[in-house]
């Protein structure tokens, strides 16, 4: 499973053209698809660690697990209709990204690419209740993400335990993304190596 890092241009192509209010939604929408996918690169990097790793039923961390591998990937999982109904959605998916990394932390082997999917379904409903007023219901996230409302309210309480309730992100944790993608879209090859010094910790 590989993720590439797409190129994106400062500026709308011409063909856009339109009005200066849909050259910076263009803009703004090419940030939001790099926001998210070098996030789903970076999940997935973490969870190629632990490529060896299956949890049998009943193990901590079994109820993240799919029973096959999925066939998605990760970065067009994140752009389902469900992660863009939200305005503030770039800022949720930073948040749910620090909150994976503290899961992490606390359980280095759960996340795996069986459990990655879930594990940032769980983590972005998460970020969406800490983070914003306008919150989206737990039932409709677990249509529109594909797994039973049950399963999800159980990951969702086990997530929270794990990393013992620590939902509040600081603005330090927050400048340290910012400081990924609030780069000039044009330098896409300084992106990528600032991107791999603050997400990999390198």
């Amino acid at each position: 499973m590989s993720f590439v890092l797409r190129k994106w241009s400062d500026s709308p192509s011409s063909e856009e053209g339109g009005s200066p209010l849909r050259c910076r939604d263009a803009v703004v929408k090419q940030r939001e698809m790099l926001t998210v996918e070098m996030i789903s690169k970076s999940v997935m990097g973490m969870a190629s660690r632990n490529i060896d790793v299956v949890y049998k039923q009943g193990e901590v961390g079994a109820e993240f697990s799919s029973l096959v591998l999925p066939e998605e990937g990760l970065f067009d999982y994140m752009s389902r209709p469900l992660f863009k109904k939200l305005r503030d959605s770039p800022a949720i998916w930073k948040a749910a990204f620090i909150l994976i990394k503290r899961l992490f932390a606390a359980a280095p082997t759960i996340l795996t690419p069986m459990t990655a999917h879930r594990i940032v379904l769980c983590a972005y409903l998460i970020a969406m209740k800490a983070t914003t007023d306008r919150v989206l219901s737990n039932k409709l996230v677990s249509r529109y993400g594909g797994v039973a409302l049950t399963n999800l309210n159980t990951m969702e309480r086990h997530f929270l335990a794990i990393i013992n309730w620590e939902v509040c992100i600081s603005a330090e944790e927050y400048s340290a993304l910012d400081s990924v993608y609030s780069l000039p879209l044009a330098s896409a090859g300084a992106s990528k190596r600032l991107a791999a010094a603050v997400l990999y910790g390198r």
